[in-house]
């Protein structure tokens, strides 16, 4: 069996119709879904993520995931640094978490995917909360799993839980929570090496795949998968060898030309996955 190729519309912008386009013409069959008509999924009325769901089903394709952006968020006292959260506030009161996890569950359910990422609280200095033993996650969960639902959680940079070692410990600990891994991050902060995606590998459900090179400036350069300085040649053959069927999603972040970057991306993965991709 092969993994498979996902693809998020919003890469090409806010009407998810094109995005979806682009996936059909590229022989990408399923999708994830993070924003459209400009607010986050959480945000979307069920009239508009059910019109996601009819132009999705039109065309064949499946929604393999919901991005969403659970725990990128500090309390509203903490002052968080510069943090794309796709149109969804990263301050939110404690009192409204759960109904924002509750409400990640119904958008899963209207877009038909049994997969929703999540996060590890930003990290805001002395304010920053701690993830492994938040209360909130063991309710997630057990909601989740009531709903036929995986979280995956995602190592990310800005958040608390981004290295191997914690990684480690709260998949550990929470066995109903699976790795949402995004390798350019694992490259970001020091683990981009066959070692680490080895450690790791038993708990992945999810990859994101992007690419980057280093400006003068202390920046990143988003490029198309394969153009940039992450070590896919190493990344990618370690993980197969251990997890050979996995969604891989291209999360460009590539500004201009975004649809040539997705086409040369789908292509090197399809190339660089041994055994290739759906």
């Amino acid at each position: 069996m092969q993994g498979i190729t996902v693809l998020n519309p919003d890469e090409l912008g806010q009407d998810p119709a094109v995005g979806m386009d682009l996936a059909l013409a590229l022989g990408v069959g399923h999708l994830e879904i993070r924003t459209a008509y400009g607010s986050n999924a959480l945000v979307l009325d069920d009239a508009q993520l059910r019109e996601v769901r009819r132009l999705a089903d039109e065309r064949g394709l499946r929604v393999a995931a919901l991005a969403s952006p659970l725990w990128k968020w500090c309390r509203p006292e903490a002052v968080p640094g510069k943090v794309d959260s796709f149109g969804f506030p990263t301050q939110v009161p404690a009192e409204d978490r759960e109904r924002w996890v509750d409400r990640a569950l119904t958008v899963a359910d209207i877009l038909d995917t049994d997969r929703v990422r999540v996060f590890s609280h930003l990290s805001v200095g002395e304010q920053t909360e701690t993830f492994l033993g938040d209360p909130l996650l063991t309710y997630a969960l057990k909601t989740a799993e009531r709903a036929g639902v995986r979280l995956l959680l995602e190592n990310e940079p800005v958040c608390t839980v981004a290295e191997p070692a914690p990684l480690l410990d709260v998949l550990r600990e929470h066995t109903g929570l699976g790795l949402w891994l995004d390798l350019g991050n694992l490259y970001e902060v020091g683990h981009g090496t066959a070692e680490a995606v080895e450690a790791l590998a038993p708990y992945v459900e999810y990859v994101h795949i992007k690419d980057y090179v280093p400006r003068d400036d202390g920046m990143k350069q988003f490029v198309a998968a394969g153009a940039g300085d992450v070590p896919y040649s190493d990344l990618l053959p370690a993980l197969h060898r251990l997890r050979p069927v996995l969604p891989y999603a291209l999360e460009t972040h590539v500004r201009e030309s975004p649809g040539d970057a997705l086409t040369s991306g789908a292509a090197f993965l399809r190339g660089a996955v041994p055994g290739g991709l759906t």
